[in-house]
């Protein structure tokens, strides 16, 4: 359940993003700037762990909680991202510090994003 509530959010997030950077340019010139870009995922993030607690009936750790779903962010968002917004689907900017260090990490870092996805499935459902 914590899994599938995580992905719903993720989703929301990456989806909306996608949409407004596709046809809304004007708003996402404010939306992307990068304080409201992690003001917005902290926010989520906030929410989802208030359910997460509430939910938590197989009493994962909170440590878990937190990883679960940064490592499942990690691994579905930029996806959903660039095929809501029109882009290719392994594409990354050229700006930010995260897209320089995927880029230079190539087909590597893609392996490492489903290292990632795997451990954070592993921790929202297993505990």
């Amino acid at each position: 359940m914590l899994l599938l509530i995580t992905i719903l959010f993720i989703l929301f997030e990456a989806i909306t993003e996608g949409l407004i950077l596709r046809y809304c340019h004007a708003v996402s010139e404010v939306l992307f700037l990068w304080w409201v870009q992690w003001l917005i995922a902290m926010g989520l993030f906030a929410i989802l762990f208030i359910i997460a607690l509430k939910c938590n009936k197989k009493h994962i750790p909170v440590w878990k909680l937190i990883l679960g779903f940064i490592f499942v962010r990690f691994l579905i968002f930029d996806v959903s991202f660039n095929i809501s917004a029109g882009q290719e689907i392994f594409c990354y900017g050229t700006t930010k510090l995260y897209d320089i260090i995927m880029t230079s990490l190539g087909s590597w870092g893609w392996f490492v994003k489903g290292i990632c996805g795997i451990v954070g499935t592993v921790f929202l459902t297993k505990g």
